[in-house]
């Protein structure tokens, strides 16, 4: 959760230089963000059921820390839709110390609930069972779809190509 942590913290520091640096408009990363939201979100969907118990065998400790670092805390947590969220909010026109300080306390407190969730996992997934993960990751994978293409709505949009009614 620290590595995911820092990585996300310097796409809050730096997520507008960069965009500024590359010269990329919030529309365009509005549609960008959108399109690779959507195509998690059709992965989500699409899955099939599968097993989530691990492997019986016994993982050397260095082997355990090179896969918390990848690819758990990054691209898994601090991965493309999360910076892309993060990127998104930055490039907004009215973000300032305010807007960095509510950021920085909701990734927080985000990253304690992910850890929490992460260290009961196996009590969830015994609450919840196999096929209620899968219906649930179905469920989030509908919504996802949903606010993907609602972000490449607002990015045409703001770009002056598409005019949304309320």
């Amino acid at each position: 959760m620290l590595v995911a942590g820092i990585v996300l913290m310097i796409f809050v520091v730096f997520g507008k230089i960069l965009l500024e640096f590359f010269g990329i408009t919030p529309s365009a990363f509005y549609i960008s963000g959108g399109i690779i939201f959507f195509t998690i979100a059709f992965e989500m969907i699409q899955s099939k059921p599968r097993s989530r118990n691990p492997p019986e065998s016994s993982i050397d400790p260095q082997d355990a820390m090179m896969v918390a670092i990848f690819p758990l805390a990054t691209p898994l947590i601090a991965g493309p839709g999360m910076i892309t969220t993060i990127m998104l909010q930055v490039s907004t026109d009215n973000f300032g110390a305010m807007g960095y300080t509510s950021l920085i306390l909701a990734l927080t407190l985000c990253l304690v609930i992910e850890f929490i969730a992460l260290r009961c996992g196996t009590l969830i997934l015994r609450i919840i069972g196999t096929t209620g993960m899968f219906v649930l990751e179905k469920i989030m994978g509908l919504i996802l779809a949903g606010m993907s293409v609602q972000l490449i709505l607002n990015g045409l949009s703001k770009a002056g190509l598409v005019h949304l009614a309320n």
